[in-house]
């Protein structure tokens, strides 16, 4: 509830606000505590079309500005532990900040997105047997032997979250869903280690308040054509206290036999302070008519990685000097994806990796800010070591 843009609304009536994280005087504060199954903090009554609506559609600058000035909500994972038909089942729910799938026309994008995987304790092994991963309105089952598990830690499962659907997947691929086509190709690890945060019980209130978080309805998700709505929260959701549910539900175990069209020919560089791409995918059949290219730097701490769109020109080649701007301190990792067809379907992404300018290049003042920004990154670095 710390976005300044947060507002807690009504969506009947004349959308009344209810609370706000930047309250005007006499106004209530939004926060994570306010919230409740039924009635808020301040007594006034709940309604299930209740929306935490995000102020603008600038999702991206948001969430960026959240993630600098708020590293601790970074990379948070809800725990909560139920049991079921005389067996306990560990629950890990992970809320993002917007779903920013931006592989086919920016469908299913949305405020707001929470996703889970979970797994079925076996009590005598002190173990998992069962593995089930939730993928949008379905889910995946493996036995845990079947799963991936972290090198050198063989009781961590390892999942790969789809590029700006959040989808969770036991393999790295090109996943086909109901709707859209699912990247979750493991290119990029987590900036930091995932922070557990246990919803003891039947949870905290917030957890059951049965509002949605986000006010993004189907045809209208503020930039392009979501299909779906926000969503609702952990605790109002049937398999929070129904976790079988999703094992009988879900697909068993696949092998991913999907293969994604090969990466496009890119060149990206530097050009004035921002980036610069060069592509030719000319020959490609269907011609790509768009490039999807996600921009990270590990050395900008706490800053997410940006997705962006680039309409392909008719020529099938260009050069485009984007409004992306580059730090001439920083790498950078920026990968690029072709887009084509109908209905649109990705390729495999290429990875470029742009380097910092030279010392020589810097002027005075970027010289010193680079001694200054990499001691201050080497302190960091020891307090999340020591931290961690």
């Amino acid at each position: 509830m710390i976005n300044p843009g947060n507002e807690l609304r009504r969506t009947s009536g004349d959308g009344a606000l209810i609370a706000s994280a930047q309250p005007e005087p006499g106004e209530p504060l939004l926060t994570l505590e306010f919230l409740g199954p039924t009635v808020y903090a301040d007594g006034t009554s709940v309604e299930a079309g209740d929306v935490i609506a995000v102020r603008g559609k600038d999702y991206r600058e948001q969430y960026r500005r959240l993630r600098v000035e708020h590293p601790e909500l970074s990379n948070v994972v809800y725990g909560h532990a139920v049991e079921a038909n005389g067996r306990v089942w560990l629950q890990y729910w992970l809320f993002y900040f917007y779903n920013d799938y931006q592989l086919s026309f920016g469908i299913g994008t949305h405020e707001g997105d929470w996703e889970m995987v979970e797994f079925r304790m076996d009590l005598d092994l002190d173990r998992p047997d069962v593995a089930v991963y939730a993928q949008h309105s379905y889910g995946e089952r493996r036995h845990w032997e079947e799963v991936e598990k972290l090198a050198g830690n063989p009781d961590t499962p390892v999942v790969y979250v789809a590029r700006g659907s959040h989808a969770s997947y036991f393999e790295p691929g090109f996943h086909q869903t109901e709707a859209w086509h699912d990247v979750a190709d493991g290119k990029s690890r987590a900036s930091s280690r995932l922070k557990l945060e246990i919803l003891a019980g039947e949870g905290p209130s917030w957890t059951r308040w049965p509002g949605r978080w986000g006010r993004t309805v189907p045809g209208d998700s503020g930039s392009k054509t979501s299909v779906s709505n926000s969503p609702t929260g952990p605790g109002v959701k049937q398999l929070w206290s129904a976790p079988d549910q999703l094992h009988i539900d879900a697909l068993p175990a696949r092998t991913v036999d999907m293969k994604a069209a090969p990466a496009p020919d890119v060149r990206i560089m530097r050009a004035g302070g921002r980036l610069r791409i060069e592509y030719e995918v000319t020959e490609r059949d269907p011609r790509p008519h768009q490039l999807v290219m996600t921009v990270d730097s590990k050395d900008a701490v706490g800053v997410p990685p940006s997705t962006h769109n680039i309409d392909v020109d008719a020529s099938g080649h260009a050069t485009v000097t984007t409004a992306i701007v580059l730090d001439p301190l920083k790498r950078y990792s920026i990968y690029t994806s072709a887009v084509a067809g109908d209905p649109p379907i990705p390729s495999e992404s290429v990875l470029t990796e742009v380097e910092p300018y030279a010392e020589s290049k810097l002027t005075a003042g970027q010289q010193a800010l680079r001694r200054v920004s990499g001691a201050v990154a080497r302190l960091r670095g020891d307090r999340r070591r020591r931290d961690a």
